[in-house]
């Protein structure tokens, strides 16, 4: 794999050994058990110095026992010793016994998850073990015998050549009796097998209710969940981090309550070095040696479901509360999945590294034991160990630093509120930080690289008033003393929302005013309110297992930016940008047959992870602002008060909170319909409905009636509709807002509901034929809507006459449901691209952006196809306008900034020669003077990319110089973006080929080539030739394989690319948490096609006829 680890001058990698070691307390029967473990350690080419580990004189152990510094703590340092690795003889032939002395051994430690079965020896990439041999001291050992064939000298007599042929026909009827027998006794053995086993799933269980499972049966251990019978109440868990070694090691203490009696303990934990002498339960107030508990055998690690399984002699007492202890240690690796990891950072004085976690979603069984999953939350007491040079933040405020033996720094931390493991946070650090302490008390501090920490006000400052904000709206308070946020260079995803420590990227957090554009300034406002929003809901009340997720992510990508964000930044108008934001990319993922139903049961940890994708964010963003709406405003918040105070420090299921949103309906007299019940129609089954809307002309009694009725909106109909997934006959309850051109109620609009199995007909007083009907009013249901002919006209026309009778939201829902029916046939694909017309005379930014997504799409479809040429001259026409009034300087408000950066794109791209000349001079000067960046910051996006395009060599050279001195990770966002706009086919593939030296970026790069007309075959070739790398690399995280996957096959859209993804799949059947996304380009790549087969003509005669009309 091409991964660069940055590994230090004189420090070689990762070695692993086997490492004999004798256990600190002797067996059962007062011997001593000689061991064997294997140790992942980095280990240095030059002996390192260790101040921090103190030698301990032992005098009947090889192995060293290592104070942490004041006694406080132990750690088992094995000796290193290199053995040659055993090679398998093969089986040798007549053998002769002779003398040996058995010696059974014991595993005590564990890299990758391992043997589910004691009593075998298994060697595997990264671990080794040498189990308990229950035969051991039955076997021999044998050599082979000397032959005395005299046959060699041609001496045998017939008589006895005929004796030996009889003997071997009684030999081979022995043989065949034998194994008669043999066949018999298997079957009786199978029978009676199947029947012990009929009884024991009958009987399992004593009389006292224990749990009894053990070795050979099917355990307790062959289930993802962890069974009920123990409970965890609290943490003491200790790590010593060495940034100089790259390792770290600690100790656990984990105090479990007995919920019902059992002698099975299973701990989670994966990728750690465990000495399983260090192993121990006891009772929690054990006063003698005696009161600890024996164990049937060495604990044993369950590789699958990544356990360690402890079985006891003596069952744990329902009722009871005991300890369990361990050891373990690991390499500090630089892989973001490792749970506990080391990232990178430049300073002027060179490289420098810090140690942070990151244990969503089933990380932190990779940093220490524990029940890793989000319903066993407990207390954690944390202390860290670190070197003088750093220091730690944690969840929660530090207690007290002490300075150890060594000059290392003890740091310990207050006792934590009940918090689920995949929200355990700590950092190691030598970051600077900025701090502010809101208006209710809570202290916010804000960790950036020092020489950044100038960018980071704006998160700070509004951070502050969000929180604040939230503590008001939620009626809870934030429960935690201090609130820490820090950029973390190379985080993989925008933010993590750990309790009391929040981690983000750098180019999604970071803000100076003259360097980034106003999107940027948006998106850190956003995102500092869904992490805060995380804090409730997530946090304080958390869902009880991921079938849930949506209940997580959908919430906090609703209140966060479009309630707490918008609170803050009133002016932006963010309300109505959820459509651009959240909703219409949803909703192209969700027309799909492959997509999922938002809530649905996960048995794997690859479907944890496909759990977090567009349809648990912002699906479940669109159907709560969809119950918001029709539950009104006040009603929802009083819910969601009642909701988070039932629920805090605990756990909840999506049937809570509807529970707690429908008592609140009925006491305000909102709804006569079960929540639930609306609800479970758009969480329990995948889509959403087209609403086909006809109405009855010609009746001439001054009303106007129509009718509705629902089907699944699917892009591709004649898709495979086989799934797995459960549905309700694909009907919804659909709330359904509508008004006229008589009284253009966008506001207050009237509602019906249209109820799964019927039809609803609808009449209004007051309205002529002549009037235009509009539904969905602001897109606030999640559901697309068609119309008969003649309305679509109606509704064309005001658009011409004066579109701002509608509001922008309203806009932006018109064109995106136009184009997306006619995209799946159910629309004439004309009547969508006469609602263009108006376009010249739009000026605002929401509309703009849906016209820039979906006409990308018939761009992109047309792109191979001698219809372009058409198509960019129709497209310019349209944006000129905006263009001109816009122009390059600064307009003032954020909106008008952000619809600035749009048009400029588009006028550049479609080959206006005013902006391509205005663009390439900018950057020009920018070159001259590198020192000044004389380009706009929201037009920077647009001017990179329009010189590096109809540059040469020297534009790109330039910017990649730019990319490798810049310290802003914004600066560094922009540049990478424009250097795939080339269209030097060699400089594309070198930037592809370089991407995978820096894995943290290659997502962005593939993503931005596949833009390039050029560039995207050549990034599906580059994906496919390197799927290897990229599935081991990314395959485990969530989002990122996927939304490459989504981003480089966008554009397929022909047969012989369709064959190729298809064999792609075929020969690569791990895709990890890219399945669903594989399966989705299959089906995209389809309706691609589709499209093509059935409108390709009839949009490049309507384009002709447009710029013949024009005079284009």
């Amino acid at each position: 794999m091409a991964h660069r680890e940055g590994v230090p001058n004189g420090v070689m990698g990762i070695k692993r050994s086997r490492v004999k070691t004798v256990p600190e307390h002797p067996n059962e029967d007062g011997d001593e058990d000689h061991t064997e473990q294997e140790t992942s350690l980095q280990e240095p080419a030059v002996e390192p110095k260790q101040p921090a580990l103190k030698k301990v004189s032992t005098s009947s152990q090889s192995s060293r026992r290592v104070s942490f510094g004041d006694g406080g703590v132990n750690h088992i340092e094995p000796e290193i010793s290199l053995q040659v690795p055993a090679v398998e003889p093969k089986q040798p032939v007549p053998l002769k016994k002779v003398s040996t002395t058995s010696q059974t051994s014991r595993r005590v430690s564990h890299v990758s998850s391992t043997s589910s079965a004691p009593g075998r020896r298994r060697s595997r990439k990264g671990s080794f073990f040498v189990a308990d041999n229950p035969y051991a001291d039955s076997l021999s050992a044998y050599e082979p015998e000397e032959s005395d064939d005299d046959s060699i000298n041609g001496k045998m007599s017939m008589k006895t050549k005929v004796r030996d042929s009889r003997f071997c026909q009684r030999k081979r009827i022995v043989r065949i009796i034998v194994l008669l027998c043999l066949l018999l006794g298997l079957a009786l053995g199978l029978i009676f097998g199947m029947a012990i086993k009929k009884e024991h799933d009958r009987t399992a269980g004593s009389e006292d209710g224990t749990v009894l499972e053990s070795y050979g049966r099917d355990g307790i251990w062959n289930n993802i969940r962890l069974p009920k019978t123990l409970t965890p109440l609290k943490y003491n868990l200790h790590i010593r981090t060495d940034l100089t070694n790259f390792t770290f090691n600690g100790t656990i203490d984990i105090f479990i309550k007995c919920i019902k009696n059992t002698e099975v303990v299973l701990i989670h934990s994966t990728q750690l070095e465990i000495p399983l002498h260090t192993v121990t339960i006891h009772p929690e107030n054990m006063h003698h040696e005696k009161d600890r508990l024996h164990l049937k055998r060495d604990p044993w690690f369950h590789e699958e479901h990544q356990y360690l399984v402890v079985e006891l002699k003596t069952p744990l007492k329902a009722g009871s509360v005991y300890k369990f202890s361990a050891m373990f240690s690991a390499p500090l690796l630089h892989d973001y999945n490792a749970g506990y990891y080391r990232t990178p950072y430049d300073t002027a004085t060179g490289e420098r590294w810090n140690a942070a976690t990151l244990t969503a979603l089933t990380l932190a069984r990779r940093v220490f034991p524990c029940f890793d999953e989000p319903s066993f939350k407990a207390n954690f007491t944390l202390t860290l160990d670190h070197e003088p040079s750093y220091i730690a933040i944690a969840n929660m405020p530090i207690e007290s630093n002490t300075t150890l033996e060594d000059g290392w720094i003890r740091s310990k931390f207050e006792e934590s509120v009940p918090i689920s493991t995949y929200l355990v946070a700590w950092c190691v650090t030598d970051f600077a930080y900025k701090e502010i302490t809101t208006q209710n008390g809570v202290l916010m501090r804000v960790w950036a690289r020092e020489d950044a920490v100038d960018t980071v006000e704006y998160a700070l400052q509004i951070g502050a008033t969000i929180l604040d904000f939230f503590d008001e709206y939620f009626g809870t308070k934030f429960p935690l003393p201090k609130l820490d946020s820090i950029a973390l260079p190379g985080f993989p995803y925008g933010g993590m929302e750990n309790w009391g420590l929040i981690s983000y990227k750098p180019s999604r957090f970071l803000y100076k005013e003259s360097v980034s554009p106003a999107r940027n300034k948006e998106g850190i406002c956003s995102i500092v309110a869904h992490e805060l929003a995380h804090q409730w809901f997530g946090n304080s009340v958390t869902l009880k297992w991921w079938d849930d997720t949506w209940l997580n992510e959908g919430f906090a990508s609703y209140v966060g930016p479009y309630l707490g964000a918008n609170h803050a930044e009133p002016e932006w108008g963010l309300n109505d940008m959820f459509t651009i934001r959240s909703m219409h990319p949803v909703m192209t993922i969700d027309s799909l047959s492959t997509s999922r139903p938002i809530s649905l049961p996960v048995a794997t940890n690859e479907e944890i992870l496909q759990q977090f994708d567009l349809i648990s964010y912002r699906k479940g963003a669109s159907i709560i602002r969809m119950c918001s709406n029709f539950l009104g405003e006040a009603t929802f918040r009083k819910g969601l008060k009642k909701y988070l105070a039932e629920f805090e420090y605990g756990n909840a299921v999506r049937d809570d909170l509807w529970k707690h949103l429908n008592d609140v309906a009925k006491e305000d007299g909102r709804l006569f319909i079960d929540v639930k019940e609306i609800m479970d129609t758009w969480t329990l089954q995948m889509g959403y409905p087209v609403v086909t809307v006809t109405r009855e002309y010609g009746r001439g009694d001054g009303s106007l009636h129509f009718r509705t009725d629902q089907e699944r909106f699917l892009l591709n109909p004649q898709s495979n509709m086989t799934t797995n997934y459960g549905d309700l006959g694909y009907k919804w309850y659909v709330p359904l807002t509508y008004t006229t051109s008589r009284d253009a109620q966008f506001d207050m609009p009237s509602q019906e509901w249209l109820s799964p199995g019927h039809k609803l007909t609808v009449s209004v007083t007051g309205v002529e034929e002549s009037d235009w009907l509009f539904v969905n009013v602001e897109a606030r249901g999640y559901y697309r809507v068609n119309y008969d002919e003649n309305n679509w006209q109606l509704l064309t026309q005001q658009l011409v006459d004066n579109h701002q009778v509608f509001g922008v939201t309203s806009r932006s829902a018109l064109i995106s449901d136009a184009f997306n029916l006619a995209r799946a046939g159910s629309l004439n694909q004309v009547i969508a691209l006469n609602i263009t017309q108006y376009l010249t005379s739009e000026r605002d930014y929401v509309p703009w952006v849906t016209v820039k997504d979906v006409t990308g799409y018939i761009g992109d479809m047309l792109g191979k196809t001698g219809a372009y040429g058409d198509f960019q001259k129709y497209m310019l026409h349209l944006v000129t306008p905006l263009y001109q009034d816009l122009g390059w300087t600064d307009p003032g408000t954020h909106v008008k900034r952000q619809a600035q950066g749009i048009a400029v794109s588009l006028a550049c791209s479609f080959g206006n020669e005013h902006c391509v000349t205005e663009a390439s001079r900018l950057f020009a000067e920018w070159m001259q003077n590198p020192s000044v960046n004389p380009i706009p910051p929201d037009v920077k996006q647009a001017v990179y990319c329009t010189a590096i395009q109809h540059g040469d060599q020297k534009e790109s050279t330039f910017a990649m110089e730019q990319l490798e001195t810049t310290n802003s990770d914004t600066e560094k966002l922009l540049l990478r973006e424009a250097l795939a706009c080339t269209q030097m086919s060699w400089l594309l593939q070198s930037y592809l080929t370089d991407t995978l030296d820096t894995p943290e970026d290659t997502k962005t790069v593939l993503a931005n080539v596949a833009k390039n007309s050029i560039g995207a075959r050549m990034v599906w070739d580059f994906f496919w030739e390197n799927w290897d790398v990229l599935r081991k690399t990314y395959g485990d995280r969530a989002f990122y394989f996927a939304d490459m996957v989504s981003s480089i096959t966008a554009k397929l859209n022909t047969k012989y690319e369709l064959k190729q993804l298809q064999s792609l799949i075929k020969d690569h059947p791990d895709q990890g948490s890219a399945e669903r996304a594989l399966q989705q380009a299959v089906e995209s790549t389809q309706a691609n096609i589709r499209w093509i087969q059935n409108n390709y003509n009839d949009v490049a005669t309507w384009l002709s006829n447009q710029i013949d009309t024009l005079g284009l």
